[in-house]
């Protein structure tokens, strides 16, 4: 896991190159172990690397066979592409991923894609004609961003690092609005105008100083096999396994969920001596630390507990936001913040559970399918009528059950999380645009679902997929790992767990009262008994009452603060504020992305001093 700066010139005789070395320090924290540079007319590389595997080789940028690379992620299967590159000749001088990466790119091009099992994001410079190749792995678990000018393109892990090669910096709109009802921005954006994101599952080249883009993966959750218990936990484990590899110690976070346990279960088998590390808030019902301790014991695994209070959750704010890049309305993310750098303390590695929900059938939305589908079969007049009666009821029980029941998926569903409506976004933001109304924006991919025939629940996954997946979950996991010097590994999310997972019918994912069915099958003699069939809580974090307390002032001081006046109606804001300090209404998720984007908005645009 490292971080890695590239810049790209279109013209060899421009007055004044970049100072890589300087903008390269801002990503220190990706790879603290050590620094490389790589220096050519054409291009320059710079690299933070932390060391995982072959400690003492391994150092980039790294060049062979007249090609120069910076890699940051994890190729697990690179000893067995090793082997086969030795069969045809190939020499090596280290044990490390990066050469195979390299020497696999300079024996079959493009299509060494198809050979790699892992995370990351790469770019290779060929020296003999000067072009330019790079790619983000199947899931975009591994970040890269880039900016192109009249005179140059750079590339940077985290976008940090390309923020003074900008004349200008501007909000780009579309994101903002789409930010305020997904929470996060939308993958392939970024907030800030100029600067873009490699698409996940995609190459790029570079050739006659024309950047070029093209998708190698794809989605494809069509059933065209039947998938068993044994298929499933065969798969699962052989990642786990994959995932552990590594020159330094590994460990584990614990939560109170199925994913986490079934990871931690597999891998303290593995290496009995494993770590295990767990966080909670102190405050009742956010807190899953009694259940990661029974979890642990009954593995007989060492668990690690820290207790976070609204004290340290406030303090960490401002760096946190910083470390983010983009603003990301997510409360976990400081728990999973203070949880990494706990476990950098004692290990250097930490496998997760994301993907797992996506993959299988995990999340509770997903089951409203047991609920409505009586109703989805009725005829379109029937439903038409219901929806307009739930549209002019009151505010009690079942509006919301017979509006979901008769409004079309691709209307309401955005993900596993939805904050402001189109209506609402229109309250908050001073220049809502139709344009970008959600349902325009997830309109290709639900067109993809449609193609692809998805049935009402895989529909869902495929839009988690494409926006949650890689916009929140992926997202925190990488900066919070990266911002501690640790690396974050996630099993769930391999390639041939997703070929496994995509073949799941939808009573092995869903039935009613129940997630993740064939997942919680094949390992409930693998689990306790208490993790088995417990309903999924996500990552409980409790702003719901820290706003009603010192949170709540640092809130709305932020909010008022921010020069933001142009973009936010602020009073809507104070007036949600109010509502929940009152317990009027639940507004917490709401206060949350507002300041949070005003927090951002202080340090990205007007460049506020963060105080560590």
């Amino acid at each position: 896991m490292c971080g890695h700066v590239s810049i790209y010139y279109k013209k060899t005789n421009i007055d004044k190159k970049i100072d890589i070395e300087k903008i390269v320090d801002l990503i220190d924290h990706r790879g603290p172990d050590h620094t490389g540079f790589y220096k050519h007319e054409k291009i320059e590389f710079g690299f933070k690397r932390l060391s995982i595997i072959d400690l003492g080789n391994g150092s980039q940028p790294m060049e062979k066979d007249n090609k120069v690379i910076v890699f940051n992620g994890e190729i697990y299967n690179h000893k067995e592409l090793k082997n086969k590159l030795q069969e045809k000749g190939y020499k090596f001088n280290t044990n490390c991923d990066t050469e195979v990466l390299l020497s696999l790119y300079s024996d079959k091009g493009k299509e060494c894609l198809k050979d790699l099992t892992g995370m990351f994001s790469f770019i290779v410079f060929d020296k003999d004609n000067e072009s330019v190749f790079g790619a983000r792995d199947h899931f975009g678990i591994k970040p890269l961003y880039y900016i192109e000018e009249d005179d140059f393109i750079a590339f940077s892990s985290e976008y940090k690092a390309l923020l003074s090669l900008i004349e200008e910096i501007k909000i780009k709109y579309k994101s903002l609005q789409s930010y305020m009802s997904f929470q996060y921005v939308l993958p392939n954006d970024t907030m800030i105008d100029k600067i873009k994101v490699v698409p996940a599952g995609s190459f790029f080249t570079i050739k006659d100083n024309k950047l070029a883009f093209q998708k190698y993966h794809y989605f494809d959750l069509s059933v065209s096999k039947s998938v068993t218990n044994e298929d499933v936990k065969n798969v699962v484990i052989d990642s786990i396994k994959k995932h552990m590899i590594a020159n330094v110690e590994v460990g584990t976070f614990l939560s109170g969920g199925i994913d986490s346990t079934i990871v931690a279960a597999i891998a303290g088998k593995l290496n009995p001596q494993i770590k295990t590390f767990s966080v909670g808030f102190g405050v009742d019902g956010y807190n899953e630390l009694d259940v990661a301790k029974e979890t642990a014991s009954k593995l007989n695994l060492e668990n690690i507990q820290i207790t976070v209070n609204q004290e340290e959750y406030i303090k960490s704010l401002p760096k946190i936001m910083y470390y983010l890049d983009d603003p990301v309305a997510d409360p976990s993310i400081i728990g999973i913040y203070f949880l990494s750098k706990e476990a950098r303390k004692h290990v250097k590695v930490v496998l997760s559970g994301e993907g797992s929900d996506e993959l299988f059938g995990g999340y509770n939305i997903y089951n409203e399918y047991s609920s409505i589908k009586h109703i989805l079969n009725m005829p379109d007049f029937m439903k038409d009528t219901i929806n307009k009666i739930s549209l002019n009821m009151p505010e009690i029980k079942g509006k919301s059950f017979l509006y979901r029941a008769t409004t079309p998926l691709c209307k309401r569903y955005i993900g596993n999380a939805k904050i402001f409506d189109n209506d609402e976004a229109k309250l908050i933001l001073k220049n809502y645009d139709e344009e970008y109304r959600y349902d325009n924006l997830l309109g290709k991919i639900y067109e993809e679902a449609q193609n692809m025939k998805y049935d009402h629940v895989t529909t869902m996954q495929h839009v988690d997929l494409c926006t949650w997946l890689q916009g929140d979950i992926l997202q925190k996991a990488d900066k919070m790992s990266m911002a501690a010097s640790i690396e974050l590994r996630v099993p769930f999310l391999d390639k041939e767990v997703l070929e496994v997972a995509s073949n799941l019918s939808l009573n092995q994912k869903i039935k009613k009262g129940g997630t993740k069915v064939l997942l919680r099958e094949a390992f409930k003699d693998t689990v306790p008994d208490h993790i088995v069939n417990k309903r999924k809580l996500g990552f409980p974090t409790p702003i719901r009452v820290w706003l009603k307390e010192d949170l709540g002032l640092v809130v709305k001081e932020t909010i008022e603060k921010a020069n933001v006046d142009h973009l936010i109606n602020k009073s809507y804001a104070y007036k949600l504020l109010d509502e929940h300090i009152q317990n009027k209404k639940d507004n917490s998720r709401k206060i949350w992305a507002i300041f949070s984007f005003c927090l951002w908005y202080e340090i990205f645009i007007e460049k506020k001093e963060i105080i560590y």
